[in-house]
């Protein structure tokens, strides 16, 4: 029964190696280059691999939402030592603690994750794949740019109290989030 799945299987073992890899490559080396050029290859065997082990509609859709958590730009590391930096380290900054950054927001990013999966099987789920693909991404470009205005601190000139509106963002990022993935999920439950 398992090889009667061969193609999922080697593109199981084909990921797994590619992974190996590039977390190999991300200890060996400190350049961004090299990082970047290791990517760009798995990216250059795996997608190939996809349209010539699946049927064009999964593939299609496998490289899709590959290229999309490729192109998607995250800054996350960098604005832990923000939130979380001293008033000796930024005078400025929202000084969160640790605990509340990795712990308070990840709960409550889980919980919202819920909330994503109900507003989408609600409101959601007769909507057009393009259209809601579409509205998300424009969505959560716009919701990206509320760190600016965190960075800047606007929103303390405001009178928006840091913890109100991190947790805004990272709740309503989340949930758009959830509205990315389900069509993937649905058209993929419908394809295998």
């Amino acid at each position: 029964a398992f090889l009667r799945q061969a193609e999922v299987v080697f593109l199981c073992v084909l990921m797994t190696v590619m992974t190996i890899f590039l977390s190999a490559i991300g200890v060996m080396t400190d350049s961004h280059e090299v990082h970047f050029c290791a990517a760009v290859g798995v990216l250059v065997v795996l997608l190939p691999s996809f349209h010539i082990m699946l049927r064009p509609e999964i593939a299609k859709m496998n490289t899709f939402f590959v290229l999309q958590a490729a192109l998607s730009l995250s800054i996350g590391g960098a604005t832990f030592y923000f939130y979380t930096d001293s008033e000796d380290q930024y005078p400025e900054g929202p000084h969160f603690s640790a605990s509340f950054f990795a712990s308070t927001l990840g709960f409550v990013a889980s919980g919202m994750s819920l909330l994503g999966l109900c507003t989408y099987t609600k409101y959601m789920k007769d909507w057009n794949y393009r259209s809601l693909i579409l509205f998300s991404n424009i969505l959560v470009t716009i919701l990206s740019m509320l760190d600016v205005v965190m960075f800047l601190r606007l929103n303390a000139k405001m009178g928006i109290p840091d913890s109100f509106f991190v947790m805004g963002s990272s709740v309503a990022t989340v949930v758009i989030r959830q509205w990315q993935w389900m069509p993937g999920v649905v058209v993929m439950s419908q394809l295998c």
